[in-house]
């Protein structure tokens, strides 16, 4: 008889990812910090969960149809047997697919074990006596595959961070960051270069535009002066944005950057009537 998932627990490996989904500084699911990886914008259109980066859910609300459950930043078929039907009742961890039952000899691949007493699943491990490959020492609870880390132990200095596939990657956030690569590349999950503060920029651009991690001339009209006292929409110091920002005998702003005596031969008077250069001249 195949149990559901749901009741049925995978005792083994629930003791070891307790503490990996509970506990403390060294478990996934810290906060994010300033510029973390949950920034705004950070994924565009797409949602962001603090230890996958850039995902297709964080949440069921975010699914529907046939794939109505968020399991990893993925919308899947089912979460355990209770949610498939008599035809394939078994959902497999692995895909989170409905399949029919296995019976012991007939899984392969990735999933070479059959739980036909239990579950009916095609797994790749139930424990970690199971994961053979040094690279990959435990086994994941929610896919019963082999996998890097459980938690941020497992990995190594160079990728100190496990997140929620039990994968070893570097950041989470730019608190994970520092020195000539302070930025969190969310999708990546990797250090990359760019700023988080005005200390990291300079020269002529000193400016650090948190939002998109980049150095620049301005932030805002307060971080211009003199013949260029205007901030573009580009994060450029300008003599203007718009024509309000001119005055005679420049009055209009051209390209949003500089004032000019004209734009067109319409601007011109009829004793200059021809636009040169942005200058009014005689034809």
């Amino acid at each position: 008889m195949i149990r559901s998932t749901s009741a049925y627990a995978f005792a083994s490996i629930s003791v070891l990812f307790l503490a990996f989904a509970c506990g403390g500084s060294d478990s996934v699911g810290v906060g994010t910090g300033p510029g973390g990886a949950c920034a705004a914008n950070a994924c565009g259109t797409r949602a962001c969960d603090p230890t996958l980066g850039c995902v297709d859910c964080t949440s069921d609300a975010q699914c529907g149809g046939a794939n109505k459950f968020c399991i990893v930043g993925k919308c899947e078929a089912c979460r355990s047997n209770a949610d498939c039907g008599t035809a394939a009742p078994s959902c497999w961890p692995q895909d989170h697919t409905c399949h029919p039952a296995c019976t012991a000899g007939n899984c392969s691949g990735n999933a070479p074990i059959c739980n036909s007493a239990t579950t009916g699943a095609c797994v790749g491990c139930n424990t970690a006596a199971d994961c053979k490959n040094a690279q990959q020492p435990v086994c994941n609870a929610t896919t019963q595959q082999c996998v890097q880390c459980a938690s941020n132990a497992n990995c190594p200095a160079g990728a100190p961070r496990c997140n929620g596939k039990g994968e070893c990657v570097q950041c989470f956030s730019n608190l994970d960051c520092g020195g000539t690569t302070p930025v969190c590349d969310v999708q990546e999950q990797k250090c990359r270069a760019g700023c988080t503060s005005d200390v990291q920029c300079g020269g002529e651009t000193p400016k650090c535009d948190v939002a998109n991690s980049r150095c620049v001339q301005c932030l805002g009209p307060q971080s211009c002066s003199g013949t260029t006292p205007v901030c573009s929409p580009d994060d450029r110091c300008v003599q203007c944005t718009s024509n309000a920002n001119c005055a005679a005998p420049t009055p209009l702003c051209k390209d949003v950057s500089t004032c000019v005596q004209c734009i067109g031969d319409k601007d011109c008077p009829p004793a200059t009537p021809k636009c040169n250069n942005d200058v009014c001249a005689v034809k």
